[in-house]
């Protein structure tokens, strides 16, 4: 690409196509369809490849398309590759990649819409990651990257996920909820994260009955398509709902979610602790994991128990292997090595 072109280019564009689309649930392939440009269609197909649990032809696709000539389609890409990979075993590539986009830093300047793109897509990345310590926001806030409507939704997402680690949970729910209310819908994906943003802060706040609606709502905009990625990105946040909701209604779903999850996981933890010197555990099983998470937010083990829908004296025998693997010996000590 010419440097006048990657000059003059504005940052009019949305980078993603069913990530922020507008569709409606059930309708993801024939959004896909509808792309005239042939690489935008590809990169939508990648995402649907990617949303729906497929993940190495997700990640196959996406590293095609790093080398399109349109920009947009290449940064794009390259994020997809990056959180596409954390389901695969090349966790390392993701670092190089992560590193790769870093760089383009120096390459344009501060005030250029392709500096503030890149700006946008590492904040992203590094909220994913939960690699806080990287995370700058200008000091307008979201609105200095001049984003298009469509990659507001999304835009909101990311930040509210951010306040709720940081711990500002109440701000966080009040903010998305906003958004999901004042958003351009059907945009099944977009409001998939959103509500399960939501019911992630209901469940710190031990608010179970509106948790579990946000959760349902997710899950009937995620289901017409097969859209189970956000759920398996989010296992380890959502300890309990998934089975509450989900685990005997829809067992197959269920299933396929652990399968992910349990790869996700380990890749997700890898790339976490390289970047941030952090020691969350990959020792722990699926169900070690989500007491372990249930147990450090103060839940007792009565509810963990009907969360998880297993007697009180499994919840006890889990506790005793997650110390005995963490070599801890309380659970005050659980923060350090779960999400």
């Amino acid at each position: 690409m010419a440097e006048a072109q990657k000059k003059n280019m504005a940052l009019a564009f949305d980078p993603f196509i069913l990530t922020t689309g507008v569709f409606e649930p059930g309708m993801a392939a024939a959004r896909c369809e509808s792309e005239t440009d042939e690489d935008r269609k590809r990169l939508a197909k990648a995402e649907l490849s990617y949303y729906t649990g497929n993940t190495a032809a997700a990640n196959a696709a996406f590293r095609a398309l790093t080398q399109s000539d349109s920009y947009e389609v290449s940064i794009a890409a390259a994020l997809g590759n990056a959180i596409s990979s954390l389901s695969g075993e090349n966790v390392f590539e993701i670092i190089k990649l992560y590193n790769s986009i870093k760089t383009l830093d120096v390459l344009f300047p501060a005030d250029s819409d392709i500096k503030k793109m890149t700006d946008a897509v590492m904040l992203y990345f590094n909220i994913q990651l939960h690699n806080f310590s990287e995370i700058r926001f200008p000091p307008t806030g979201l609105n200095a990257f001049n984003l298009p409507d469509s990659l507001k939704p999304i835009a909101f997402y990311a930040y509210t996920h951010y306040l709720i680690e940081t711990g500002d949970i109440g701000r966080a729910v009040g903010m998305a909820e906003g958004a999901l209310v004042f958003m351009h819908k059907p945009c099944p994906i977009s409001e998939i994260y959103l509500s399960l943003t939501i019911c992630r802060g209901y469940m710190l706040r031990k608010i179970w009955d509106k948790a579990e609606y946000y959760f349902r709502y997710a899950w009937a905009q995620a289901a017409p398509d097969g859209l189970i990625m956000p759920f398996v990105e989010y296992r380890g946040m959502l300890s309990g709902m998934l089975e509450k909701c989900i685990r005997y209604e829809e067992s197959a779903q269920y299933k396929r979610i652990l399968e992910l999850s349990n790869r996700f996981h380990s890749s997700w933890v890898t790339v976490h602790n390289e970047l941030t010197g952090e020691k969350i555990s990959d020792a722990l099983t699926a169900i070690e994991f989500n007491v372990a998470s249930l147990a450090s937010k103060g839940c007792s083990n009565n509810e963990i128990a009907d969360l998880l829908g297993i007697t009180v004296n499994s919840v006890r025998a889990h506790l005793r292997n997650i110390f005995n693997k963490l070599g801890i010996d309380s659970r005050k000590e659980l923060y350090k090595f779960v999400i």
